[in-house]
């Protein structure tokens, strides 16, 4: 089973780069830079996390968050 973490949360937040975003891929969860250019089936972006979260998230916000998102994983 494929689990979202609070630290891939926390790598979301903190990411520069242009449209980051999570995804699955064949070897688990993955930080994209360009959710476009994603091989697997985008999670959340950071653009969702900004928006739900503003520009920072708590520990408590992350763990809550990642067991939301493993929970809606198929």
């Amino acid at each position: 089973m494929t689990t979202i973490t609070a630290d891939d949360i926390r790598a979301l937040a903190q990411s520069t780069h242009t449209d980051p975003a999570l995804a699955v891929a064949q070897d688990g969860i993955v930080l994209v830079p360009q959710a476009e250019d994603a091989d697997g089936h985008i999670v959340y972006t950071k653009a969702e996390l900004v928006r739900d979260y503003g520009e920072e998230i708590t520990d408590v916000q992350a763990e809550v968050l990642a067991a939301g998102l493993t929970s809606q994983l198929p």
